[in-house]
């Protein structure tokens, strides 16, 4: 008799324990900084490029001069990088520039801060090259060797060196060195005097460089997604509505339901096109909850482009269109969490399409393609109102103590 009182209290604590268990730790897996400090960087990098533009040439190692041999004053970003100086999890954005304005050539340096989520710039290392004469030349480099990562700037007299100066960066913090480091080699960036610039990348085919480096940054965001891509699965009727309501977001340049504070001022705005683009194809799709979807899709400008969907029976086609953003930085998983709570508060919203959208299976693998490994996530809609998941768990750990207790009492109490 004992021993099935053991085995029954055994079953039922176990039982409690994971209930208490799945009640407190309901959240997905945690997302990593990469993706949001990739879109973040990328946000940076497009501010700099829509203030200075980029430096071009016309063929690969062509430098900038004036034909009759006056000064010049070239500007434009030249290259931008991710570097990681101190062996920190979020490395640094360094961005090569160089402005006419003030005749400056520099490196500006911005790290991530994990708690804002926020970029910030943390140096700008500067030197004037009006003052530089014809047999002078200033350097700016990228260098590296086993222990960190630098920026070089050195200073040539008839080619040879009369000054270098190493910086890095230690904790945030842009450091220049006192005794410069040994055994460093170096990429030239750039280099310049008043009469000569010369881009020591390929800045060819407008600047191709800036421009693979500028889609890493976004492709990275894109990647960071972790909801499941349900492109590939709608049904022939649902992909011809989500494609009709993309055929009229993409007329909107930059749209937010948010900016808008009457449901008059939101549909006089829908009113408005604002974008000359056509609507080609959706990249992907993704179910945030609450019937929002994140559509990604291309046009025939531009491969990064976005939209923000409610599904509703309130609207032509089924779908509420609540943000479009074309020729943009894809948002990274944690920017859409955000704006998933955020837009799911928003009074202008429609109310959601009863039931849920219904998605072709699953194609199958072909025998003998590899095993996916990685579990899909499963979206569903919260049935226990948020505010009873600590209550829950408390119960829960209540009853398991409770029981645990019973069977101490039954395992070495007496056996009358």
């Amino acid at each position: 008799m004992r021993k099935r009182i053991y085995k029954f209290i055994c079953t039922i604590c176990s039982i409690s324990i994971l209930l208490s268990s799945i009640t407190v730790d309901h959240t997905a897996l945690a997302d990593e900084p990469v993706g949001k400090m990739s879109a973040v960087y990328g946000y940076v990098l497009n501010d700099y490029i829509a203030t200075y533009g980029a430096v071009t040439t016309s063929e690969t190692n062509s430098a900038l001069y004036d034909e009759n041999g006056g000064t010049i004053s070239p500007t434009g970003v030249v290259y931008g990088d991710v570097v990681n100086f101190d062996d920190n999890e979020n490395p640094y954005l360094v961005i090569y520039i160089t402005e006419g304005i003030y005749n400056t050539a520099s490196c500006h340096i911005w790290k991530y801060n994990e708690q804002t989520e926020a970029a910030e710039r943390i140096a700008i290392l500067e030197k004037e090259y009006d003052s530089i004469d014809r047999n002078k030349m200033g350097e700016f480099n990228l260098g590296w060797n086993d222990e960190k990562r630098y920026i070089t700037y050195k200073e040539y007299v008839d080619h040879n060196v009369v000054n270098a100066e190493y910086y890095t960066v230690i904790d945030g913090d842009a450091l220049m060195y006192v005794n410069n480091p040994k055994d460093v080699y170096e990429a030239g960036i750039m280099d310049f005097n008043a009469y000569y610039f010369h881009p020591g990348v390929d800045v060819s085919n407008y600047n191709q460089t800036l421009n693979n480096f500028f889609d890493d940054l976004k492709n990275a965001a894109a990647d960071s997604v972790t909801y499941e891509d349900i492109a590939e699965r709608l049904t022939p009727e649902d992909e011809a509505r989500v494609e009709a309501v993309l055929s009229k977001a993409v007329s909107y340049e930059n749209f937010d339901i948010s900016d808008y504070d009457s449901m008059d001022k939101y549909q006089a705005a829908l009113r408005e096109p604002t974008n000359s683009d056509r609507f080609y194809l959706i990249s992907n799709m993704y179910n945030l909850g609450d019937e929002i979807y994140y559509v990604r899709f291309s046009t025939d400008k531009s491969y990064y482009n976005y939209a923000l969907l409610r599904r509703s029976d309130s609207v032509e086609n089924g779908y509420q269109i609540l943000k479009v953003s074309t020729d943009c930085i894809p948002l990274a998983d944690r920017e859409l969490k955000q704006l998933k709570e955020e837009y799911s508060r928003n009074t202008l919203l429609y109310k959601k399409a009863k039931g849920y959208l219904k998605l072709q299976k699953k194609v199958k693998e072909p025998s003998g393609a590899p095993e996916v490994t990685k579990a899909p996530k499963i979206l569903i809609d919260k049935i226990i109102d948020s505010r009873m998941r600590i209550p829950s768990a408390c119960i829960g750990g209540g009853i398991a103590i409770a029981l645990l207790t019973i069977l101490w009492v039954c395992l070495y109490g007496s056996d009358e």
